[in-house]
């Protein structure tokens, strides 16, 4: 008979909790990915599915409501009380580690789930009791306590009949007693922020001109794209972007003129899809710390990591705050890890970020080099002579006409003649050539 001294120690629920989620912030991100997983397996049109954030800082609690699948009452005790255990892996879904719903322990004096799936009279709810667990784990009288005898002295399970219910189903999380660092669970502005980067949610149309291309784009190409109506407070929140940009160099702001669409692949393998934005000037990076700033990457379409996790795709890690997109991964051996602020190291990790580098970090380090080096080069004054000498004499020999034409050209900015060269011969690999020649 094989035995075993294994065991599960109760600080290991520590570990999944307050050791995973350390920024207060990510527990939002963790609730609306269990919640569009749930709406995604329900019958709920894009239209009537919701999911929202209630934060009232006077009661110190927090209530996050969808009205996806909910939980059947023959499944709710197993699913809510297990811990590291999911059925979502090897499906599309977007969770799959069975740890998400403990972010909000680490915060709360007490946390509640209460769930109703549809065609039943029954909600389900679980209760824990996070000031009862935290005296445990810190308690030198409990140090041999296994996270199962854990688990039992701090949550409690129940089921009331409520014949009212048979049409509705949703899933509830409630988070009483709340604080964290700086109260920053309860920063509506930092919240708002914080959602529009890393949830899943639409364009804001009103402000975004490419909508409708990048959305009609994605939804065809990547399998487990999907847009949410997300509200904090009653208030409809959406993605970052804008036509206008604000920057950071004197001009003060730039503008999209286009997005460019691409799909990243080795060979046959498709590893992604995404959109980038084409700046009319990139005179500059855009505005630090805003929401919008670089090259995002997401799965499910939630964010992986934070705005600087491409930097090194880049020549210099600077060129990814000039950019503007967005990077959604469809190839499922690419896994999020833990905290979702990288990849699961493997071979098709590697492939992606040497993909990201070649076909987008580069291209576009290149241009803003070009036009940074345009620029330099722009701030030198235009002398008339020099263009004039570096003019073929065949052509002005003894055509004083031409020379004069030339010279009363020459007295614009050279700033205003090198723009309207670069926008008529920009592709040209020849004009930075004949630009040096001339200045030089």
């Amino acid at each position: 008979m094989i035995t075993t001294q294994f065991k599960a120690g109760m600080y290991l629920l520590e570990t999944l909790t307050s050791g995973m989620y350390n920024d207060p912030l990510s527990i939002y991100r963790e609730y609306i990915q269990n919640s569009v997983d749930s709406i995604d397996q329900s019958d709920q049109s894009p239209e009537d599915a919701v999911i929202r954030i209630e934060l009232n800082p006077v009661k110190q609690s927090v209530r996050i409501f969808d009205n996806g699948n909910g939980i059947s009452a023959e499944k709710a005790e197993r699913t809510l009380s297990s811990i590291g255990s999911s059925e979502k892996l090897g499906t599309m879904q977007r969770g799959f580690r069975g740890i998400g719903r403990l972010g909000g322990i680490a915060f709360a004096k007490r946390v509640v789930f209460r769930t109703t799936a549809k065609g039943e009279s029954v909600v389900s709810t679980q209760e824990w009791n996070c000031d009862e667990l935290r005296k445990l784990l810190r308690s030198p009288d409990h140090t041999s306590m296994t996270i199962e005898e854990l688990f039992l002295k701090v949550s409690s399970f129940s089921q009331v009949f409520h014949d009212e219910l048979k049409d509705v189903s949703y899933f509830e999380v409630k988070l009483l007693g709340v604080e964290s660092y700086q109260n920053f669970i309860f920063d509506i502005q930092k919240i708002k922020k914080y959602l529009a980067q890393v949830a899943p949610l639409p364009f804001d149309s009103k402000v975004f001109s490419f909508h409708d291309k990048i959305q009609s784009y994605l939804n065809e190409n990547v399998p487990q794209y999907g847009e949410y109506k997300i509200t904090v407070n009653g208030q409809q929140l959406y993605r970052p972007y804008a036509d206008d940009l604000s920057i950071t160099s004197k001009q003060r702001s730039d503008l999209l003129e286009s997005v460019e669409l691409f799909t990243l692949k080795d060979g046959d393998i498709v590893f992604a899809h995404g959109w980038y934005g084409c700046r009319r000037d990139l005179l500059g990076s855009i505005r630090k710390g805003a929401a919008a700033s670089g090259l995002r990457i997401k799965v499910g379409n939630i964010q992986v990591g934070g705005q600087h996790l491409l930097d090194r795709c880049f020549r210099e890690d600077r060129f990814n705050s000039y950019s503007i997109g967005e990077i959604h991964v469809c190839n499922q051996s690419l896994l999020p890890n833990s905290r979702r602020d990288d990849f699961i190291d493997n071979k098709e990790k590697t492939l992606l970020y040497n993909l990201i580098e070649r076909e987008i970090g580069l291209p576009l380090s290149k241009e803003i080099r070009h036009k940074s080096r345009i620029r330099t080069q722009s701030s030198k004054p235009l002398s008339s002579e020099k263009i004039v000498a570096s003019l073929p004499k065949a052509n002005i020999q003894h055509d004083e006409k031409k020379i004069e034409i030339v010279r009363s050209v020459s007295e614009e900015s050279s700033s205003v003649i090198l723009e309207k060269i670069f926008k008529e011969c920009g592709d040209c690999k020849k004009l930075q050539r004949i630009l040096e020649s001339i200045l030089n």
